[in-house]
């Protein structure tokens, strides 16, 4: 796996995104993160505050005190680790918290990524984002490695009552596309450096370790 410290890290940018792996050196030995389990780290870079504009999809009161916005990618390990987090946070606070996610995938080290974008932007098109979205990333495991993942998509479809024949047939329009570039122009601009990248009520947030830390965060911004 090519994600480090729980976040697939990406560095300079072509026409969508180029990814480096990450390797700490630690008392002059190196440390390969990449064979140990998922865990996350502490970054030295200073809390970002960004204006993200509306433009990704919304799950929960439009009311709410607290935005959570996730750029992330379908098939980034991580991001699905993180997944289970941010829906018990929607379980959670169903009235309080606002979840926008946007599309940012890695697709230099996720060739598959994506594709996956496009099945769930093609699954929003039936009225089924959200189911698509959640089990993405829910069976990632079915479909990351795939020379082809298409016919792995039509079945997930399937499984949760959308049409896996019409998602296949459609999500290669080039409107899919476009709106997931804007989704990683709006990254750019936010100076997003890695995946799973969280903003709360527009303040970026960069040690989430555990489901406590999400809880603590989420407290802190609805006692403000």
């Amino acid at each position: 796996m090519r994600c480090a410290s729980m976040r697939c890290m990406r560095k300079a940018m072509k026409p969508v995104i180029v990814i480096v792996l990450a390797v700490a050196v630690a008392a002059g030995a190196a440390v390969f993160l990449s064979r140990q389990p998922d865990r996350p780290s502490e970054t030295n870079a200073a809390p970002l505050t960004a204006d993200i504009k509306s433009g990704g999809h919304f799950r929960g009161p439009e009311n709410a005190q607290v935005t959570l916005v996730e750029f992330g990618d379908y098939q980034c390990p991580s991001c699905g680790a993180y997944h289970p987090f941010v829906k018990e946070i929607l379980n959670r606070y169903p009235q309080q918290v606002r979840l926008e996610f946007h599309h940012f995938p890695l697709i230099s080290i996720h060739p598959n990524s994506m594709a996956a974008s496009k099945a769930a932007e093609a699954a929003g098109e039936q009225g089924h984002y959200w189911e698509m979205h959640d089990a993405l990333f829910e069976y990632q495991t079915q479909w990351s490695d795939k020379p082809d993942p298409k016919p792995v998509f039509a079945a997930i479809a399937n499984r949760i009552g959308i049409n896996g024949t019409i998602l296949v047939q459609t999500m290669d329009s080039p409107r899919f596309q476009e709106r997931i570039l804007k989704d990683v122009e709006q990254g750019d601009r936010a100076k997003i450096q890695a995946v799973p990248t969280f903003f709360i009520n527009g303040q970026q947030v960069h040690i989430l370790l555990s489901m406590e830390d999400f809880v603590r965060v989420i407290e802190a911004n609805l006692h403000k």
